[in-house]
C-alpha cells in the first residue's frame, strides 16, 4: 500500500479534489465562480513558467546537438507524426458518425453572437511578433519557439562564445523545473477550484439538447486516449514502456482536464517525459512543439462539429469529398489553433468557409467546443510524450529506453 501510495499519491490527491470540486460546482451551479481567484493563482504560476520552460531548455536541448543529421531527424519523425495521428484521430470520429446521426431529433437554437467573420487570421503571422518583449508571451509560444530554435543554431556557430551561454541556459532549466515542482505542491487547490467552475457553469449544458453528441463524443476519446496512448508507448519502448507511461501519465492527464490548456500543462508534461526516460534532445523539442502543433484531441473536435452541422443542415456527411475535405480542414485547424484555453475562432472559420455553413452555425460550433475541450485537451497534450517515445525508437533505436533505464539503475 505504501509503494502504490509513493507512486501515486499526488496524483490520487488530484483527483480526488477534482472529483470533489465538480461534484460541489454541479450543485452550486453559475455562483461557484467565487473560486476563480484560486484557479487563477494556480494557473496564473503556470503560464509565467511556461515561457522561461520553453525559451531556456529548448535552447539548450538543440545548441547542446552536435549531430545535425540527428536534429533534422527528430524534426521530419514529428512533422510526419503530427500529420499521421492527426489523420488517425480524424478517423477514430469519423467511423461511428458514419453510422449515427449526432443531432437526431434535438432542437437547437441557432443564435448568432458577436464573432467577427471578417476577421482575418494569417497563419503565417504564428511564426513570428514584430516587438521583442512580445516573444515572451504565452500567447506567441509559436514565436518563441521559431527565436529559440534560430538562437540554439546561432550558438552552435559562436563556437566557444556561445558555449557560455549554453551553460547558464542548462542550469536556467533546472532552477525552472524546480520552481514548476513548488507550484505543483498547490496544484489540489487550483484544479479542484478549476473544474467546480467548469462543471457549474456547464454542467446544465451537458444534459441538454447535445446530449447524443457530446456521449458519443465522450466514448471516442476515452477509446481513443486508451488507444493511442498504449500503442505509442508500445511502439517506442515495447511493454515495458507502456507500463512506464500509464505509471507516469496520470499527473499530466489530470492537469490537462482541470485546465483544459495544453501551455498549463506542459510543465507536467515535459516531468513526465524526463520520468521516462525520454532523451532531451528529443523530449525538450518534440514536447513544446507538440503543445502548439500535435493536437489529436482538437481533430476530433472538429469532425464532430463537421458532422453535426452536417446532420443539422441536411447535408450527406458520408461522401468521400466531404470525408476528406473535413479531414483535410481538422488537421490544419488544429496546428493552426493556440495552445491556450479558448484560442479563438480559427476552427470554426475553416469548417465556415470550407463547407459554406451559415453563419449563425458558430455559435453551436463555440458551445461544442467549450463542453468538449476539457477530454480534448488530455489528448491534445497526452500524446506528445507517446509521440516523443516513437520518435526516441526512430532515431536512437529499439533499446534506448532499457539503456537509459540501465544507465539510470547504475
Amino acid at each position: 500500500m505504501k509503494k502504490i501510495w509513493s507512486v501515486y499519491g499526488s496524483s490520487l490527491i488530484l483527483l480526488f479534489s477534482m472529483v470533489f470540486g465538480g461534484i460541489i460546482g454541479y450543485f452550486v451551479g453559475p455562483e461557484i465562480k467565487f473560486l476563480q481567484p484560486f484557479a487563477d493563482i494556480f494557473l496564473n504560476l503556470l503560464y509565467v513558467s511556461v515561457v522561461p520552460l520553453i525559451f531556456f531548455s529548448l535552447t539548450t536541448s538543440i545548441a547542446k546537438m552536435t549531430d545535425m543529421s540527428k536534429l533534422r531527424k527528430i524534426l521530419v519523425y514529428f512533422i510526419i507524426g503530427v500529420f499521421i495521428t492527426g489523420i488517425c484521430a480524424c478517423l477514430s470520429m469519423i467511423i461511428p458518425m458514419m453510422f449515427i446521426d449526432p443531432v437526431g431529433n434535438a432542437e437547437i437554437s441557432l443564435t448568432q453572437n458577436n464573432i467577427d467573420l471578417n476577421a482575418s487570421f494569417n497563419v503565417l503571422s504564428m511564426f513570428t511578433v514584430n516587438d521583442f518583449p512580445l516573444l515572451f508571451s504565452k500567447n506567441n509560444l509559436m514565436a518563441l519557439i521559431v527565436f529559440s530554435v534560430i538562437l540554439s543554431f546561432s550558438l552552435i556557430r559562436s563556437g566557444d562564445r556561445g558555449k557560455k551561454i549554453i551553460a547558464l541556459f542548462d542550469d536556467a532549466t533546472e532552477i525552472i523545473s524546480q520552481f514548476i515542482s513548488i507550484i505543483m505542491k498547490i496544484a489540489p487547490i487550483g484544479l479542484g477550484s478549476y473544474f467546480a467552475i467548469l462543471i457549474g457553469e456547464n454542467g446544465s449544458k451537458l444534459i441538454g439538447p447535445m446530449t447524443k453528441a457530446i456521449l458519443i463524443y465522450s466514448v471516442v476519446v476515452i477509446i481513443y486516449y486508451i488507444i493511442s496512448q498504449t500503442l505509442y508507448a508500445y511502439i517506442g519502448a515495447g511493454s515495458e514502456g507502456v507500463k512506464a507511461w500509464w505509471k507516469t501519465g496520470i499527473t499530466p492527464t489530470l492537469t490537462a482536464l482541470g485546465t483544459c490548456s495544453s501551455a498549463a500543462t506542459l510543465p507536467s508534461n515535459l516531468n513526465q517525459a524526463r520520468q521516462l526516460e525520454i532523451p532531451d534532445e528529443i523530449a525538450d523539442l518534440v514536447v513544446p512543439l507538440g503543445a502548439n502543433l500535435h493536437k489529436d484531441g482538437a481533430c476530433i473536435i472538429q469532425i464532430l462539429k463537421v458532422a453535426f452541422l452536417c446532420s443539422l443542415f441536411g447535408v450527406n456527411f458520408v461522401t468521400i469529398d466531404n470525408i476528406l475535405l473535413s479531414i483535410l480542414v481538422a488537421v490544419i485547424a488544429s496546428i493552426v489553433m493556440g495552445g491556450i484555453p479558448a484560442g479563438g475562432y480559427v476552427a470554426e472559420i475553416f469548417i465556415i468557409s470550407a463547407f459554406g455553413f451559415p453563419q449563425s452555425a458558430i455559435p453551436i460550433m463555440v458551445l461544442i467546443g467549450t463542453i468538449t475541450d476539457a477530454p480534448a485537451t488530455v489528448i491534445n497534450v497526452t500524446g506528445d510524450t507517446g509521440l516523443a517515445m516513437v520518435i526516441a525508437r526512430l532515431v536512437d533505436g529499439k533499446d534506448w529506453f532499457s539503456k537509459n533505464y540501465d544507465n539510470k539503475k547504475l
